[in-house]
């Protein structure tokens, strides 16, 4: 399956050509990608075409830390849902979790994940089996990030620890001077650590409605740009189907035209079953739904397709430890 990015996120690119001058459309159609898609919030391209286009801009910038300088041109815009669910986020470990749990509806061919380490929160990018291996692929992803976190905190936060898995350029000033600390270079894995005391502070930009809102987006949009997936076509299909009422394997089966022992043979090949998949759906609208104050917990247990409050709690509480009541109480 063909591993696709988000169109509109190459406006970056397409701003920075031109604020030097240059004309990007020649350069994007030489990528192989149609600036009329750009635009298209709807649009997916392959990674590979924009891979290309990296390489086509670096072919007429000599500026070997150009992008960082490009991370002044960012808007939420550029990645959809996800940057408008980052602003309205609580505080910054909020935004990172988000970033982590959603960066494939920006790119399939990244990965982050979220640490807590003595320096504080760390956000690390994992581009190991990448198509993306140039230097300034890993500076835009933790510039970005950077001047999300400034964006939502003020401009006058400083991580605590900047790394970059390069070897350090010649113009290493540039990018020193663009997160106003200490990069270490030549690292393992590239990566942006915030003290816990500002990834926790509460924002003035919050809004948990408006994240919440967000959040249902990315998560029906992540399980659709995913649907050649058996797994995912599956989980899809019982988010479409949940508030109907009980959702099963046989119907499931018959939506993908299978049969339901073709159905679980295919899931078994990639080690899980409609049972864990059904459950992994509830549980993860059910968390989306209960983070919504507004929403009471009879509506939600109708919604995710429990004929009792009850057996929806025993099953909440089987899957988290927790009952309904108390993972809510648990975000306050």
């Amino acid at each position: 399956m063909q591993l696709t990015h988000f169109a509109p996120a190459t406006n970056l690119l397409w701003k920075y050509l031109e604020s030097r001058g240059i004309d990007p459309s020649p350069i994007y159609q030489k990528a192989g990608i149609s600036p009329r898609v750009i635009n298209n919030p709807e649009a997916r391209i392959s990674v590979q075409s924009v891979d290309e286009l990296w390489r086509q801009v670096i072919s007429v910038i000599d500026d070997p830390c150009f992008s960082v300088k490009m991370a002044a041109f960012w808007h939420p815009s550029q990645i959809g849902a996800l940057g408008y669910a980052w602003l309205a986020s609580t505080n910054l470990r909020q935004a990172m979790n988000r970033a982590v749990r959603y960066i494939h509806v920006v790119s399939e061919d990244i990965n982050l994940t979220l640490s807590d380490t003595p320096a504080g929160l760390k956000l690390s990018l994992d581009l190991e089996n990448s198509v993306f291996t140039l230097p300034q692929h890993h500076d835009i992803v933790i510039a970005i990030v950077m001047h999300m976190c400034r964006f939502n905190y003020g401009d006058n936060l400083v991580a605590t620890e900047i790394k970059l898995a390069h070897p350090e350029p010649a113009c290493s000033e540039v990018i020193i001077d663009f997160f106003r600390t200490g990069v270490q270079f030549d690292a393992q894995q590239s990566s942006i650590t915030i003290s816990r005391v500002d990834a926790e502070k509460e924002l003035s930009s919050a809004n948990k409605q408006i994240a919440l809102m967000h959040d249902e987006i990315l998560m029906k949009y992540l399980i659709e740009i995913k649907k050649g997936d058996i797994v995912n076509q599956v989980k899809s299909i019982i988010l479409d189907n949940l508030p109907d009422g009980q959702v099963t394997d046989k119907m499931v089966a018959s939506e993908l035209h299978l049969s339901e022992r073709s159905m679980q043979r295919r899931l078994k090949e990639h080690q899980t079953t409609f049972r864990f998949l059904l459950d992994n759906v509830r549980e993860m609208v059910a968390k989306q739904y209960i983070e919504n104050p507004m929403n009471r917990m009879s509506d939600i247990a109708f919604l995710l397709g429990f004929s009792e409050q009850s057996a929806f709690s025993r099953a909440f509480k089987k899957w988290t430890g927790k009952s309904p009541v108390e993972y809510r109480n648990t975000l306050n």
